[in-house]
């Protein structure tokens, strides 16, 4: 084993290099080491019938999986008061389904999470049209759920991915160095490669991927390295370094899809009081979400009063290019301001096409008579409404029946009034990001599979980017255990076959219905007044009517099922 040193914050610290004694072959070779990868990875050495398999994670960032005493040292020092926690920019509301993933077949990776105070749950999702002033709010116990998902910081689900990694990685160092031959160490972590290529033919029993590695001194970030092409091969190569990634481009994959000409801003805002709701309120150039989130208080610090500790919200903001360089330029207090008034509808956020606020009364506590008015007039046309009050005015019998129907089917839920915004978060990050649709052409080619983003890129008004990651990981997961079972090739093309079909129609339907709520909301649409008016009535029925409401809470609580034991 080999050392070198590296100069942070001026202290010298000895690191491990990660890159020692790696094998020519191994069966699965994994290339990105994010949210995704990493759980493939966790996954395969969790599950009983994969557990044998040798598996190399490479990854660019030569830090990419540091060592867990350096992690645990960083987070002492952060749920110290002297030292506060700063919250991070980009996040994801993974949903219970993702979280049950996490738990169940990555090895309690949720509990991990869970311990760290950095997630925090939400049972109510609320999104509310800005020009038309329709609303409708799905709740998690019509759904028969605690909770409709958990907004947690992304390095806060990869370091708990990554902790058992490098704990497994580290243990298989020390059994190398005492000489323990029968036990021979089977994951291997590469950070600092960077892939330059890759090759197979249709009767190679592996995909070869080509790779440099960066080696030497890291001093405050700068590196002096020498770089060699090397090699390794494996029965198969999983791609999940990113929408852009090397193992696309190499294996000649291409995608298609185009770009939305819009960027999310992200950053963290304190609010003035807690909630457990995330808010979508859709704009004139796209939507704006609050989404709160944890902060950071070690659940084991009973000690210090929670009072103490501020109440986090992550923004996740679509707009123009152009408007969101602004909004990411803004000074601190700039920027909180110009949040609140977009959530809230203040200063030239406030343009609304209709004077009538959204209305206070709710269809079922009113007369008969006066709630069905308000429906049909409201929804419809007069002409049905006067039709339908003629025809149960002779009726009796169907009045009732029609009752009846209203009053299991007709329930609002009620307008939640957003917290506000009273400071941009201390030192967190503010970031913006080009928003795509962009999906491979194949999710397979030759002892290949593409996962997360290297198969398909989405916009994350529906919050399910990494969600739909999580779902390629156990459908791959279980297309190789099925394999093994039947003693099959884990890189065969009916291996392959089985992924593939496994996620096509899901992903599918996924892909389309993000993509045309993008467009019903997106600026286009929201520029023509009687478009806007339709769109505002639609989301008004969708809350009136219960079973619809509830239908599309349990698809969103659910996400579809990853895996069945």
């Amino acid at each position: 084993m080999t050392e070198t040193k590296e100069e942070s914050f001026g202290k010298k610290k000895k690191t491990r290099e990660f890159n020692s004694s790696i094998p020519a072959k191994v069966d699965v070779a994994i290339v990105g080491g994010g949210l995704v990868g990493v759980a493939f990875a966790r996954a395969l050495r969790m599950s009983a019938k994969t557990k044998h398999l040798s598996v190399a994670v490479l990854d660019g960032n030569p830090r990419a999986f540091s060592m867990k005493r350096e992690k645990k040292e960083e987070e002492d020092k952060q749920q110290q008061q002297e030292n506060p926690y700063k919250p991070k920019a980009r996040v994801s509301a993974l949903t219970p389904e993702s979280i049950d993933f996490l738990e169940r077949e990555c090895g309690g990776v949720w509990t991990q999470i869970e311990k760290t105070n950095l997630g925090n749950e939400f049972d109510a999702v609320q999104a509310w049209d800005a020009i038309g002033e329709g609303y409708v709010r799905f709740e998690a116990k019509e759904a028969n759920r605690d909770r409709l998902g958990v907004v947690v910081e992304n390095d806060a689900t990869r370091n708990a991915l990554c902790d058992g990694l490098i704990e497994e990685f580290e243990k298989g160092e020390e059994m190398e160095e005492e000489g323990q031959e029968r036990k021979r160490r089977s994951l291997f972590l590469l950070p600092g490669t960077s892939v330059v290529g890759t090759e197979t033919t249709e009767s190679s029993p592996f995909r070869v991927v080509k790779y440099k590695s960066s080696t030497g001194n890291y001093t405050n970030g700068d590196s002096e390295y020498e770089e060699e092409v090397k090699t390794i091969s494996a029965r198969l190569v999983v791609g999940a370094d990113g929408p852009n990634g090397a193992m696309k481009r190499f294996a000649g994959v291409r995608s298609f899809g185009y770009d939305y000409n819009q960027k999310a801003v992200c950053g963290t805002v304190e609010l003035d009081g807690p909630t457990k709701t995330a808010f979508q309120r859709f704009l004139k150039n796209g939507p704006i979400a609050l989404l709160p989130i944890g902060n950071g208080k070690s659940k084991t610090s009973n000690n210090i009063d929670d009072s103490q500790f501020p109440i986090y919200a992550n923004i996740v903001w679509s707009t123009t290019p152009k408007e969101a360089e602004r909004i990411t330029a803004l000074s601190d207090d700039d920027f909180a301001s110009e949040v609140n008034d977009a959530i809230h509808g203040g200063g030239e956020y406030n343009y609304q096409l209709r004077k009538q606020q959204v209305r206070d009364s709710k269809i079922i506590n009113g007369g008969f008579a006066k709630s069905f008015s308000m429906f049909i007039v409201e929804s419809f046309a007069k002409d049905l409404f006067s039709f339908a009050v003629d025809t149960l005015a002779k009726n009796k019998k169907m009045e009732s029946k029609v009752r009846e129907i209203l009053q299991s089917t007709l329930k609002e839920n009620e307008f939640e009034s957003p917290p506000n915004i009273i400071a941009t978060a201390k030192g967190s990050e503010r970031g913006a990001f080009p928003l795509k649709l962009k999906i491979a052409g194949t999710r397979t080619h030759r002892r290949m599979l593409l996962i997360g983003d290297a198969a398909h890129v989405v916009h994350p008004l529906g919050g399910q980017g990494v969600n739909l990651g999580f779902k390629d990981v156990a459908a791959a997961i279980d297309a190789v255990e099925n394999a093994i079972s039947v003693g099959d090739d884990i890189g065969s093309e009916n291996t392959l076959r089985n992924y593939k079909n496994a996620r096509f129609l899901e992903m599918s339907a996924m892909v389309i219905g993000l993509d045309t709520l993008q467009k019903i909301f997106g600026p286009t649409l929201s520029s023509i007044a009687p478009f806007t008016q339709l769109r505002s009535i639609g989301m008004r029925a969708v809350n009136s009517i219960a079973p619809v409401r509830e239908s599309i809470t349990k698809f969103a609580a659910d996400g579809g099922v990853l895996r069945k034991k």
